[in-house]
């Protein structure tokens, strides 16, 4: 989706059909939101967060969701119970960048089939490439995703970290730290790069590396705790011990 072309579409409309400036405020909101996923074509994100961005109330944030809806700018999924509602902004100008831009896959055939199979070979590598870009762009947009939905909406320090341990470790890895980071109690990005650094200083490479230290780490923990209590238990029964030797000779 074009940001400028969908912010003009937007103005242009509701300068024909007016909206509340409550509805106003919550569809800039979910664009800003949508922008900074990288334009997905749907996102969660909490009721909550939305209302103290846009600056509504409880009862005004619903009733701009509605109008948005009835409007024809967003689209709601409910999701149930405590989960946070799907949403998908409709995009509002025409589409006409296949009219603008030259398909790449397009080639113009010459009698001369020996230029056709020289082309034939860069046009896939293209496709190939753009394939790729595509795939880390969906990567890099999970992460970013999950850091909103569980830890807040990321600054750009902290948007550039991502991308940086994204490129470096992979997506999954990223993700798999920050869920490390809330089983811990913690909810802040500098306890997440902790990890990663340690993960990568351990010569960690995947999520199944990741759960297995894990699981390494707690089996430890488990013994030297129980080494510990019975460490407590016999020094609690020497003092017990004592206690009635002295009071036999007392």
């Amino acid at each position: 989706m074009n940001y400028i072309k969908q912010m003009n579409a937007f103005h242009l409309k509701i300068d024909l059909e007016p909206i509340s400036i409550q509805a106003r405020s919550l569809w800039l909101t979910l664009i800003d939101i949508n922008n900074k996923l990288l334009w997905r074509k749907t996102f969660t994100v909490a009721a909550s967060k939305l209302q103290d961005k846009a600056g509504l109330s409880a009862t005004s944030f619903k009733r701009a969701r509605i109008e948005l809806e009835e409007n024809g700018f967003i689209q709601v999924t409910s999701q149930g119970g405590n989960q946070a509602a799907v949403y998908h902004v409709v995009q509002l100008y025409a589409d006409t960048s296949s009219e603008m831009e030259p398909h790449e896959e397009k080639v113009d055939y010459t009698p001369d089939q020996k230029l056709s199979h020289k082309l034939s070979p860069l046009i896939k590598h293209k496709q190939k490439t753009k394939i790729k870009e595509k795939q880390k762009e969906a990567a890099a947009t999970d992460a970013k995703l999950f850091y909103f939905d569980n830890f807040g909406e990321p600054n750009t320090y902290i948007t550039e970290e991502l991308i940086y341990w994204i490129d470096d470790v992979g997506d999954a890895l990223v993700i798999q730290a920050m869920k490390r980071t809330l089983e811990q109690g913690k909810s802040h990005w500098r306890y997440v790069k902790a990890i990663l650094h340690a993960w990568r200083n351990k010569g960690i490479e995947d999520v199944a590396a990741a759960k297995e230290e894990e699981n390494n780490y707690r089996v430890r923990k488990e013994e030297k705790e129980q080494k510990t209590n019975l460490f407590d238990q016999l020094r609690q029964e020497q003092r017990e011990e004592l206690e009635r030797l002295l009071a036999r000779f007392s």
